[in-house]
């Protein structure tokens, strides 16, 4: 575990970091062989300083920066208003949790997913589910480890294309 770490609910005045930090991670994780067109088009339009404005001010979504010195290094985002493709779970959704590779492995990601159960239980809520891409191997086996079960699947459509996405969910203790 790295020391120096906090955890703040985020700000207005945070979007520009947390946009070029989702863009980061989106990259690295889902563009290993390069950027296509229909990445570019779907990150021009989709993870914006404006849609992170917008995003904040929604009061159906939380989301949480990680610091270390006061530099953003991760973020997660609980939403309150997205129905589960598995249709008995009722919860909210962990919708993001993005890690800066260079600090992967040493406890941060672990830490913001406990303080996003935390949130959660804080709120009223007996559970939580996410989504993973089914080729994000490393998320897949950090969920796992953390006691997530496999629910499901869906589809992540971009432009004419569709990524299957693996359903998790986990009951949570008060």
């Amino acid at each position: 575990m790295i020391d120096n770490i906090t955890i703040r609910e985020a700000k207005f005045e945070d979007a520009c970091k947390i946009t070029m930090l989702k863009l980061q991670v989106w990259l690295h994780t889902y563009a290993p062989d390069g950027i296509e067109d229909e990445y570019a088009d779907y990150l021009d339009a989709e993870i914006t300083s404006e849609k992170t404005r917008i995003l904040l001010e929604n009061p159906e979504k939380k989301l949480f920066l990680a610091e270390k010195e006061g530099r953003i290094i991760a973020c997660y985002q609980l939403d309150f208003d997205t129905q589960c493709p598995v249709q008995e779970i009722d919860a909210p959704e962990l919708s993001v949790l993005y890690l800066s590779q260079h600090f992967h492995g040493k406890g941060v990601g672990k830490s913001l997913l406990l303080h996003a159960e935390q949130e959660v239980v804080n709120l009223g809520h007996k559970s939580i589910w996410l989504t993973a891409y089914c080729e994000n191997h490393q998320a897949i086996h950090f969920y796992k480890r953390q006691n997530y079960q496999l629910k499901g699947k869906c589809y992540f459509e971009m432009g004419d294309s569709k990524y299957e996405n693996l359903v998790f969910w986990k009951e949570l203790n008060n």
